[in-house]
This record gives structure tokens, C-alpha cells and sequence, in this order.
């Protein structure tokens, strides 16, 4: 046997830095600032993320090696110069509404300043800034070069004051220079204990909350916040990552726009005191992988997003970008900070807002993404968890990018002059939509989502300048029905799937529950004036489920008599079990859960539905009662689901027993009450078929005419309707008597 070599592993020792936890935009920025100055002396040295604490591995050993680093470089003041030298060309651009004046300064500038330059200003079509730096370096009277100045001049200061410049000696003998007061403060510091060495005024505010001022805290009504210089100089060393480009969306007509890493625009309002108060969010990259330098200048590099070849340049669409296509560069999560006013209109504040986790190891066998979307694995054993897990995310993706082109399309806030006009269509769906990729799988967040949606497009249906907007959406992916779903899914979820998935596919149950029209690829279009099929209102449940068939039983009638071709009619669709339309029949059912169940689905996309699916439950065996007899005889006559009696079907197409007109007949009756006409027109129909009902002389009764009429729109199993009707109702042959096989 052939020997293996082997080559010992190379240990790596990680310095912990649990004073840089990413809590505050600064402290992140900080932490890449660190690793840009350690590589500087350490080339090897990488960052990573453990347990949200970051650490430095393959460069100093010990804290106290990273310690004298540090003040070795306070002490000569060796910190990357942050000036803003283009300042005049920027001016002038602005002046001039013109990208010229600053392309020219950049063509002859210094290289080492491009890097700078760029995580400041794009200049494509005009300038565009980075939200994370104000406007050009300054957000208000907070001018950040000059707070980088004094925190630098502050350092040197008091490294030089204190005698503490590192000596040789001090390499060897850590003892010293822990006992020194500015290494003790830098520790501090680090390591996330109390710091007294804090300064004023670093303009650093709108990365640190802390360097924002306090009220309440004292005898005056408020005092300035302090941070540690340190703090600010590290941020500082840690912009040029966020260095960005001029980026062009797929069009020969679109216009370049101004790309940052990781940077998007602000998060559409939720209410109307938040409409104008975020100038944009960054959404920080931490990876558990260690990465050096030139690791983290590609990630940044390539780190923008994209959905269908569009830049993902609000919230929503990152979350989607994320959720969807994942990535392979180690990145673990996204924390989210918005970049938005607090006490002044002219400066901002960083907020947190949470975090979204990047889907790791999804298993090949679930990933329906195209090849160019797939996202790169280990292989490694495959759970039914994870399986299951994996395709929720993949159907919330897709469902994700729906609802983010829906996003796009609805009416914006607008500024009018020094104010904001709330719109409130646009912030329920974002907030929703990042709720819902941070736990793809989650029930209650995808019904949020859905439930936002529905919300929006109802007050579009009843605005009429909303409607002059043109909203066009597509129908969310049926696969996402699962995780609407949940585990269990209740009798109203159950109700609402049969009857959505009964519609014909040219006439989806979205078109009477929505006031849109359908196109031929399946998206739906709100037009300036109302449909006629738009028939939902806000009356009960009963009501709309009658004007419902009402319309739909129309329709189909007029497409028989005006239309060429092939009839459509209502399909097979998901059946419902006796227990469940006897639960509406007796007013068992929670209508308001089922009002909302039925615009949920009314979202997806049923044009392919298939079978009925297991998950959603089996049948249950109730004794039969009237209402369910009757509702077992009537049904037949509205969909096309066939009605065996042995090998026979009771109503096959070629008899001309189930037209659309003998279907509206039944509905025209039984809308006025009378029932009993209801069942002779169904005996004339059946008789066309030489399927004889046994006689009756009792007047038959309903309590509610509505209900009952409502529940026609619920499809049962063939099973079901065969055995009622045929059982139930047909009037049983001699043979048949003498077998004991049928009664009536």
C-alpha cells in the first residue's frame, strides 16, 4: 500500500475583540478598520465573527502584541489620511448639476485617494453619495475628517504625554506596558470594559449612538455624547471597503445610477410620522470564515445584489437577493442598520434593526433555481428537516421576489415642497417582507406578508388615482402555499383552498376578489376604471360569495354564447371534505378567518394546480343530513366534476345536461329562495340524462337561502357526490330493490 504523507495542521490564535461587537454601525466599521491597519504589520492577519464577537487570527498572538501595535501607530500618527481634498470640484458640481468637475479632479488625483473618494461619491449621470457618509464627508455641521483630525491629535497626544511610545524592551516584557495608562485604556476598550479616556465632538454621531447627545441626564437638558478616539480613528480606517461604482440596470434606456456595497435606500414608511426620515440603510456582511484583506476588498467589491438583473436597491429587494440567490463567500448573516434623522433633519443616526441570516447548505435535490442562481454546497448528509426547510425557503424566495416587483409598482410617498405626503402602501409589504426572510418558514410572518399585500391592493382598488398609477402584479407561486399553511392546516384554510382552486384558469378567483383584470401571461392589472367582475365589497362573507357565483355563473354564460373554441367552466378543483361544508353550512365556521384565508390565496397563481395535496388533511366521516343531500344534488349541475353511477357518468358532456345556462338558472332560483323550483329545474336536468330522482311531496326548506347557495362554490370528492346523489336521490330499478343495494 502506497504511504500517504501528511502535513501537520498550522494553528491559528484568534485575539477576541468582545469591545467591537457589532451593536453600533461604528463599532463594525471599526473592526474592518482594524484588520486594514493590522495587515499593514501582519500581511497573514484575517477577521471573523464568533458568537457576533470579532477576531483577529494569524497576525498578533496576544492582546498585548495587538496593544503595542496600536499605540505605536497613535504615537507616529501612521493612520491612513482621511482629507477631503475634492471638496471645491464637489461644490462646483453641484453648482453646475454636472458630474464634470469631479471626473476631471479624479483623473489627475493621487491613486491612493481614489479608494476614498469613491466610498464618498460616484460621479455617474450626476453625483450620487454614499448614505453611510452624508453629503461628500459631512452630514450637517458634522464634518468627519475633523473628527478623525482630533481623535488622531488626541492619541498622539496622550500616548506622547504619558511616556508610553513602545519601546523594544516592551515587546518582551507585556508587564510594562499593561501597566501604562493609555495601553490600559486601549484594552478597555477592546475587550468591552469601562473606558475613562473619552472624548467630545468627534463628529462621529451618526455611526455611534453614544456619540449622540443625552437628555435627561443631568441639570441641563442635555450633554454631549463621548466615545473613545480610538473608536473614531479605526471607523475611519474602514470606509474605504465601502468604496462604490457607477452601475447601469439592464436597458440601452435606463440611466447609470450610483452603486455602494451593501448600502440600499431607505426602507419605505410604516406611518406617516417615518415618510422622509431614513436616508438609506446598510446591511454589514459578518462572516464566520476568516478573511484577510484582499478577501474583504472582493466581498465588498461584488457586493451588490440583484433580482431578475436588477439592482436590489431597497430593503425588500436585498432581503429577497439574499434569501434567493444566498452567497458562497462565507457571509453568515446581514445586520441591518438604518441610516435615518432622530434629533435633527440635517444629520442622521444609525439604528439597529436586526439581522438576516443567509441560507447555508441547502440540499441539491429541493434547489429549483435555475443553474446561474444555484448556491454552491458541501456535500453532506441530507435530513427530511433540512429538505423540507430548504424548499420553504426556495418558495418563499420566489414568493419574495413577487412581492418586491408588486413593491416597485405601487404609488410612493411624495415630498410636496418641506413635506411628505404618506402614501402607506409601500411600508406595510417592505416591513413585512424583511420580517419574513429573516424566518422564511415561518407561518405567521408569510401570512403577514400576504395579509399586507391584499391590504394594499385593496386600497388601490378603491382610490381612483391609485388606479391611474397602472399597478400591475403576478400572482405569488402556489408552492408558497405550504408555508402559508403551517404545520396544521385549520378548516378555513381548507374551505379556501377548494373553492379558489375550483375557478377556471382564464377566470381565477382574483379577478372577483380584486378589481384587476387578467393578462395572457398570467399577471393582473388594475385598469383606471373598476372591472365588472370586481364584486367584493366590504359586506359579510355570505354576501360576496354569492355576488361571487353570481358573476362567475354570468361569465361563463356569456363566454358560451359570444366565445369560439372550447367552453371553459369551473375545474375539478380541491375538494373539500362533508365535514368541512357542513361546517359552513351550520355557521361553525369562523367567516372572518375564512374572509382572510380567501384573499391570501386569491394571491397565488392557480393555474396549474394539481391534486389536492395530503398535507392539507383527510377526510372525516359525518352522518348525512338534509342540507348536505341537497348540496350533494346541486353541486354536480355548476362544476364539471363527473358523477359515476357504476361505469356511467350521470352527466357526461355529450347529454347537454351541465350548461352554463342551467347553471344560472339554478343560482337565479335559490339567490330568491326558492328552493323547491331549485329542485325541479335539477330533476329536469338529470331526467335529460335518464337519471331518474325518486319522488317527493314534502316542500323542501332552507333557513338560510345565502348560505346555502355560498356553499356551492365548495367542491367535494367525486366520491362524496357520487354517493349522494346516487344513494340519496336517484330513484332506485327493480333490480335494485330486490338486491337491497339502494334505497331513496
Amino acid at each position: 500500500m502506497a504511504s500517504v504523507s501528511t502535513h501537520p495542521a498550522t494553528q491559528l490564535v484568534a485575539v477576541n475583540l468582545p469591545g467591537l461587537r457589532p451593536t453600533s454601525l461604528g463599532n463594525y466599521l471599526a473592526s474592518l478598520g482594524l484588520l486594514r491597519v493590522v495587515a499593514r504589520c501582519w500581511p497573514r492577519a484575517r477577521l471573523a465573527w464568533r458568537d457576533d464577537i470579532p477576531c483577529l487570527v494569524g497576525g498578533a498572538e496576544t492582546l498585548d502584541e495587538l496593544g503595542n501595535h496600536l499605540l505605536k501607530i497613535a504615537c507616529e500618527g501612521s493612520w491612513t489620511a482621511y482629507e477631503l481634498s475634492w471638496q471645491e470640484e464637489q461644490k462646483k458640481s453641484t453648482k453646475a448639476k454636472s458630474r464634470r468637475p469631479v471626473a476631471l479632479w479624479r483623473s489627475a488625483a493621487n491613486e491612493d485617494s481614489l479608494h476614498r473618494l469613491d466610498a464618498h461619491i460616484v460621479a455617474a449621470t450626476r453625483l450620487f453619495f454614499n448614505p453611510l457618509l452624508g453629503s461628500g464627508g459631512n452630514a450637517g455641521k458634522r464634518k468627519f475628517a475633523d473628527g478623525w483630525e482630533k481623535a488622531k491629535s488626541a492619541l498622539q497626544n496622550q500616548v506622547a504625554s504619558k511616556g508610553s511610545a513602545p519601546k523594544a524592551a516592551r515587546e518582551k516584557a507585556s508587564v510594562t506596558a499593561a501597566s501604562d495608562a493609555p495601553f490600559r485604556e486601549l484594552e478597555a476598550w477592546l475587550t468591552g470594559k469601562p473606558v475613562s479616556f473619552l472624548l467630545e465632538k468627534l463628529q462621529a454621531a451618526s455611526w455611534f449612538s453614544d456619540a449622540n447627545k443625552l437628555f435627561n441626564s443631568g441639570q441641563a437638558s442635555a450633554r454631549e455624547g463621548q466615545i473613545s478616539p480610538w473608536a473614531m480613528v479605526l471607523a475611519c480606517e474602514g470606509l474605504e471597503f465601502f468604496a462604490g461604482g457607477a452601475s447601469r440596470r439592464l436597458g440601452a434606456r435606463t440611466r447609470t445610477q450610483g452603486a455602494f456595497p451593501f448600502v440600499t435606500g431607505p426602507a419605505a414608511a410604516a406611518t406617516p410620522g417615518e415618510a422622509g426620515r431614513d436616508r438609506g440603510e446598510v446591511w454589514a456582511p459578518i462572516w464566520s470564515r476568516p478573511a484577510s484583506v484582499v478577501e474583504v476588498e472582493a466581498i465588498f467589491t461584488r457586493g451588490r445584489a440583484e433580482i431578475d438583473g436588477r439592482g436590489a436597491v431597497t430593503p425588500a429587494a436585498f432581503a429577497a437577493a439574499i434569501l434567493r440567490r444566498g452567497t458562497d463567500a462565507g457571509i453568515s448573516c446581514f445586520i441591518r442598520f438604518a441610516l435615518g434623522a432622530t434629533t435633527s433633519g440635517n444629520t442622521f443616526e444609525p439604528r439597529l434593526l436586526g439581522r438576516i441570516a443567509v441560507p447555508r447548505d441547502r440540499p441539491a435535490s429541493t434547489d429549483t433555481t435555475p443553474h446561474r442562481d444555484r448556491v454552491r454546497h458541501l456535500a453532506s448528509p441530507i435530513s427530511a428537516a433540512s429538505v423540507v426547510a430548504a424548499h420553504h425557503g426556495d418558495a418563499s424566495a420566489r414568493a419574495l421576489e413577487r412581492a418586491v416587483a408588486l413593491l416597485n409598482r405601487l404609488p410612493r410617498d411624495i415630498k410636496k415642497g418641506n413635506r411628505w405626503r404618506y402614501q402607506g402602501l409601500r411600508g406595510p409589504i417592505e416591513a413585512a417582507a424583511v420580517h419574513l426572510a429573516a424566518v422564511p418558514d415561518d407561518a405567521l410572518r408569510a401570512r403577514a406578508l400576504a395579509d399586507a399585500i391584499v391590504t394594499a391592493l385593496d386600497r388601490v382598488d378603491r382610490n381612483r388615482t391609485f388606479r391611474e398609477a397602472g399597478v400591475r402584479w403576478s400572482p405569488l407561486p402556489l408552492g408558497w402555499l405550504r408555508v402559508l399553511i403551517g404545520e396544521t392546516a385549520s378548516t378555513e384554510a381548507r374551505i379556501a383552498a377548494a373553492i379558489v382552486s375550483s375557478f377556471p384558469a382564464a377566470r381565477p378567483f382574483a379577478l372577483y376578489r380584486f378589481g384587476v383584470t387578467a393578462n395572457r401571461d398570467g399577471s393582473y392589472a388594475v385598469p383606471k376604471a373598476p372591472p365588472f367582475t370586481w364584486v367584493w365589497s366590504k359586506q359579510d362573507l355570505t354576501a360576496n360569495l354569492v355576488r361571487v357565483i353570481d358573476r362567475l355563473t354570468l361569465d361563463l354564460e356569456t363566454h358560451e354564447r359570444h366565445e369560439k373554441g372550447e367552453v371553459f367552466a369551473r375545474r375539478e378543483g380541491w375538494y373539500a371534505s362533508p365535514s368541512e361544508v357542513d361546517a359552513w353550512l351550520s355557521g361553525a365556521v369562523d367567516e372572518p378567518a375564512l374572509s382572510s384565508w380567501l384573499s391570501r390565496l386569491a394571491l397565488l397563481d392557480w393555474r396549474w394546480a394539481g391534486h389536492r395535496p395530503r398535507w392539507l388533511g383527510t377526510q372525516q366521516e359525518i352522518p348525512v343530513n338534509g342540507l348536505l343531500a341537497l348540496h350533494g344534488l346541486l353541486l354536480p349541475l355548476l362544476d364539471e366534476r363527473p358523477v359515476m353511477s357504476g361505469q356511467r357518468d350521470l352527466l357526461a358532456k355529450e347529454t347537454a345536461a351541465r350548461t352554463p345556462a342551467a347553471a344560472r338558472r339554478l343560482v337565479a332560483l335559490l339567490r330568491v329562495g326558492h328552493v323547491t323550483s331549485a329542485i325541479n329545474h335539477a330533476r329536469s336536468r338529470y331526467s335529460m340524462t335518464r337519471a331518474q330522482l325518486a319522488t317527493q311531496h314534502a316542500e323542501v326548506r332552507v333557513h338560510d337561502p345565502a348560505r346555502f347557495l355560498a356553499s356551492l362554490l365548495i367542491p367535494s370528492s367525486d366520491y362524496e357526490r357520487a354517493d349522494l346523489l346516487v344513494r340519496r336521490w336517484l330513484r332506485p330499478t327493480r333490480s335494485q330493490i330486490q338486491g337491497g343495494t339502494r334505497h331513496a
